[in-house]
């Protein structure tokens, strides 16, 4: 069985049609909404094409994100001729094989979204996709089943219409002229087995999209220049004044080797704090990931570090790297600390220590790092078990960034043969 990519579609802002349409009203109604997306090298050699349609009037465009995963820049083009540059990705879901990416243009056509929750099976559905490059092609079949496929991260629209490559991230609609799906593959060898994505999976990265464009996944990290040590700054605008933030800048543009090799540098949110981490995650080969925590205060670093080292799951892959990494702490000095771990998941981090006496009547306190990858955002969590009943927990929150110029696991892993 291999399994080929489609495309995806997206809608906008045109009024819904609840009647029912033959399939000539659809298509006409489409024209103008479906684009090819191609995507280039650094030496603009196309090594990517596939399909997408607008949602919106400034240029945002629904696809399928192994559509445009390879490659550092994209054009769409309309069936007119017309291309346009893509600025950027607006928002994706890389589990779901959903992205949004903006076009550099104004008063574009756009298409209307249904519910996919509605759908039935054996109802009509109409795909309209640019297969091989042969644009605005249509075809229909029917809705033959609602599968939920675990491996690639939930539901999907079975359905007969043809689907072939190059169709990735088009448009799936209902006999109402709705989008319902996102054409996103089919099964080789199987008659009629083709499947979309149902757009109710995509609306919510239309709802959360931010006018910050990301660059695409395949694009390089911007060096650091000397007028702007710091390309995340605009990621943590709240610290740009905090000592912590300032003390951070001088030792980047000091090019000392901790910010060479750290992958994450955390902040907490009090603008007067002196104080911020360096998390430094690498693999040590294919199988095998260390991290290692490290806290400076008015730009000095403070002992002892956090160093965490262990296996990668099973689970592990092309995917995300998941591992839970224990502490190297020699217990016999430190014996509060041998439940100390790091967890690494392509969606949240996760560090827990402990600190204090182990013994029953002495104070003790646990502390746990949580941070969501995607935002960046983390909570710190401290709770000191005193004597007694005496107990209270402090709570800190934060904001971490990527350092200028790093490599995470991940990016490592896939370089690795």
């Amino acid at each position: 069985m291999k399994l080929l990519p489609l495309i995806l579609i997206a809608a906008g802002a045109v009024t819904a049609q609840s009647s029912r349409k033959d399939i000539p009203a659809i298509a006409k109604a489409a024209n103008g909404t479906v684009v090819s997306i191609l995507m280039s090298d650094k030496d603009g050699h196309v090594v990517a094409q596939g399909s997408g349609f607008l949602v919106s009037k400034d240029g945002l465009i629904v696809t399928n994100y192994h559509v445009i995963a390879e490659g550092s820049s994209a054009i769409v083009k309309l069936p007119d001729g017309a291309t346009y540059v893509v600025d950027g990705m607006a928002a994706s879901d890389k589990a779901r094989d959903v992205a949004v990416v903006k076009a550099h243009g104004k008063n574009f056509l756009t298409l209307s979204l249904g519910n996919s929750d509605r759908l039935q099976i054996g109802e009509g559905v109409v795909a309209i996709g640019n297969p091989l490059s042969l644009e605005s092609t249509v075809s229909n079949g029917i809705v033959s089943g609602i599968r939920t496929i675990e491996q690639k991260g939930g539901k999907f629209l079975q359905v007969t219409t043809p689907i072939s490559p190059g169709s990735s991230g088009g448009p799936l609609f209902n006999m109402a002229g709705e989008v319902v799906g996102i054409t996103t593959m089919y099964l080789e060898g199987g008659e009629n087995l083709n499947f979309a994505i149902p757009i109710n999976d995509a609306k919510p990265l239309l709802l959360t999209n931010s006018s910050r464009l990301q660059k695409l996944p395949d694009e390089h990290e911007s060096v650091v220049s000397d007028e702007s040590p710091a390309p995340i700054s605009d990621e943590l605008t709240a610290q740009t004044n905090a000592p912590a933030y300032q003390s951070f800048l001088a030792l980047l543009k000091s090019e000392d080797l901790t910010f060479k090799v750290s992958t994450y540098v955390c902040f907490d949110d009090d603008p007067g704090s002196k104080t911020f981490m360096v998390i430094d995650a690498r693999l040590l080969n294919k199988q095998t990931m260390m991290v290692m925590t490290q806290n400076f205060t008015s730009g000095v670093s403070n002992e002892p570090n956090g160093i965490f080292v262990g296996p990668l799951t099973p689970f592990s892959g092309e995917h995300g790297l998941f591992a839970t990494l224990h502490t190297k702490i020699d217990y016999r000095d430190f014996p509060s600390h041998q439940t100390d771990s790091f967890e690494w998941g392509p969606e949240v981090l996760t560090m827990k220590a402990g600190f204090g006496e182990l013994s029953p009547g002495q104070v003790r306190t646990t502390y746990e790092f949580n941070m969501q990858r995607s935002t960046g955002r983390y909570t710190e969590r401290n709770d000191f078990q005193g004597v007694g009943s005496d107990a209270f927990t402090v709570t800190k929150t934060g904001k971490c960034a990527r350092i200028p110029n790093t490599q995470t696991p991940e990016e490592a892993y896939r370089s690795l043969k």
